[in-house]
């Protein structure tokens, strides 16, 4: 199958968008760092990129306790999902360190370590999830199958968030629907982190230098002020984020794209029905 491209971005299709460094300081387990999307393609329907992320798990940690450092705003849920499944059947011990911020989808993999902990200065952000729609044309009754997939994903995502955390669904449901942003301790107060740590050096937060995720974080309505002062400086030319922007290829490109993958997603619903 074709890979569907559902974020901007220069990775080449089945790419790792994960990175294997240097350990931590006084640590020799291999550190795994997941900055920036979680996928720019989509894995519905992929076993090439799941298979290269677990295979690439097991040769680096072969088995043994294993870090992942995360700065990320999110991405494809379904692979957040599958990486989630993959590294909670991994038999080593998972220490997830949020060095800058863990978003949406990304939240998802964070909460698949057996240890979180996150820098005093970085951010843990939930909300419900969404389906960006740029000149696809949905009839009524595909939209409303398609609000009731996204009512299925959020409600996996809220067994995932009450198993770590023990509040309520209806509190957890309430607190995606109101998009909720999380300081290190909030998040530690909630349960959404073990830990809370501080570097010498704190990461600072680096948002993409595009266009399309600079517009989504402005749109935003809880943003904390770090982040925005963050965001005043991406380099975002003024003819883009005009209310009315031009259609480029590039656009016209992936919003047919995304109209298959919304095709894609509700046959397989019908097939399964």
């Amino acid at each position: 199958m074709t890979a569907i491209r559902v974020f901007d971005g220069k990775a080449n299709p089945h790419e790792p968008f994960w990175y294997f460094g240097n350990t931590l300081e006084g640590s020799e387990e291999p550190v795994m760092e997941l900055y920036g999307y979680i996928s720019e393609f989509s894995w519905f329907e992929d076993d090439i990129t799941p298979r290269l992320f677990k295979d690439d798990l097991w040769r680096y940690g072969n088995g043994g306790p294993i870090t992942i450092r995360m700065n990320s705003y999110g991405g494809d849920v379904i692979a957040a999902s599958v990486m989630s499944s993959i590294l909670r059947e991994y038999p080593g011990k998972v220490t997830v360190q949020i060095d800058g911020i863990a978003a949406s989808a990304a939240t998802v993999v964070a909460l698949s370590g057996d240890t979180i902990r996150i820098q005093d200065t970085a951010y843990f952000m939930i909300h419900d999830p969404l389906a960006v729609f740029f000149l696809a044309a949905l009839n009524i009754e595909e939209l409303k199958r398609l609000a009731n997939s996204l009512q299925s994903v959020k409600e996996g995502i809220v067994n995932t968030y009450q198993t770590k955390t023990g509040l309520s669904r209806d509190r957890l449901s309430k607190m995606m629907t109101d998009e909720t942003w999380m300081d290190a301790n909030r998040a530690l107060d909630l349960g959404f982190v073990d830990e809370v740590i501080s570097a010498a050096q704190p990461i600072p937060i680096q948002l993409p230098n595009n266009v399309a995720v600079a517009n989504a974080l402005r749109n935003y309505a809880n943003v904390p002020p770090a982040v925005m002062q963050a965001l005043n400086f991406v380099n975002v030319p003024e003819t883009q984020v005009s209310s009315e922007p031009l259609l480029t290829d590039d656009m016209k490109r992936e919003a047919q794209s995304l109209s298959e993958r919304v095709s894609l997603i509700l046959k397989k619903e019908e097939h399964h029905a």
